[in-house]
């Protein structure tokens, strides 16, 4: 049923954002053409401005559409009239919260993804059209690319991949506390948004107040922070960096977890929809 769920989840945010992905990339291009002739003096340079600014401004439609999809399809599925008919599928609470939270991380990582390809897109454009050699400019930073790839250790991979990890952690944290505030503010029958706003500051507000107890007490700390600023070598049995990563996957891993069960806790147990 999980997969049910999100692949329904995907295939509701796809028909938003696919489509501004596809836009965001064919608009680089085409401020790349535009760039490539202003620079040629084909065309005016005041038209120089024109594209730059279309193409930002369908980049940050890009951003804030993926956290606009996030936030109202979580409240509209789960705490709107659209509750009813989600909690009343035979799937656990959750399930419904998993298949938000994946497929969230996974937009997320395809928005920043379709970036990446429109800025690559705008870059090759302008090459291409420069009237250089593109080879010239490309294979440079490809060499230096493969160059650093033959001098990867089997720690610098398992740093890279714990990097990954630490990053996937964060960004499910950043959701599932966002989540967990709009469950408290849904008690709120009448100011659900201030609620929410309000719990996702409390949130904000105790994190930073414990991380700063966890910082300045304990042996545990001084000895990380020690352990972290020793010098080491990646190709040794020492891996500092790698054990600083491990602490912030579990770290992160722990809050988050926190905020799932307050999340579950009240729709699962405090359920009160529109």
């Amino acid at each position: 049923m999980l997969g049910k769920l999100l692949k329904y989840e995907m295939k509701m945010f796809g028909r938003i954002l696919l489509p501004l992905y596809g836009l965001l990339i064919a608009t680089s291009v085409i401020t790349g053409l535009s760039l490539s002739a202003v620079m040629n003096n084909v065309l005016d340079e005041y038209l120089m401005a024109f594209m730059p600014i279309v193409y930002g401004v369908i980049l940050v439609a890009v951003g804030v559409m993926t956290i606009v999809l996030l936030i109202n399809s979580f409240y509209k599925n789960l705490l709107g009239r659209e509750g009813y008919l989600m909690f009343s599928l035979p799937v656990s609470t959750n399930k419904l919260i998993s298949a938000k939270l994946i497929s969230n991380v996974i937009w997320i990582i395809l928005s920043v993804l379709a970036f990446i390809i429109s800025a690559s897109a705008l870059a090759f454009t302008m090459i291409a059209l420069s009237g250089e050699d593109p080879a010239m400019i490309i294979t440079p930073p490809f060499e230096e690319i493969a160059h650093t790839l033959s001098q990867v250790t089997p720690t610098m991979v398992i740093n890279i991949i714990l990097g990954i990890v630490v990053l996937i952690v964060i960004m499910a944290l950043m959701i599932i506390r966002i989540y967990a505030a709009m469950a408290i503010g849904s008690q709120w029958n009448e100011h659900r948004i201030i609620g929410s706003i309000l719990a996702y500051g409390g949130f904000r507000i105790a994190e930073a107040v414990i991380m700063t107890i966890l910082g300045m007490t304990g042996y545990a700390s001084h000895y990380i922070f020690a352990l972290l600023n020793r010098p080491f070598d990646m190709d040794g049995v020492a891996n500092p960096f790698g054990f600083g990563l491990l602490i912030m996957i579990v770290g992160f891993g722990i809050v988050a977890a926190i905020y799932w069960f307050v999340t579950w806790y009240f729709l699962e147990k405090r359920l009160n929809l529109e």
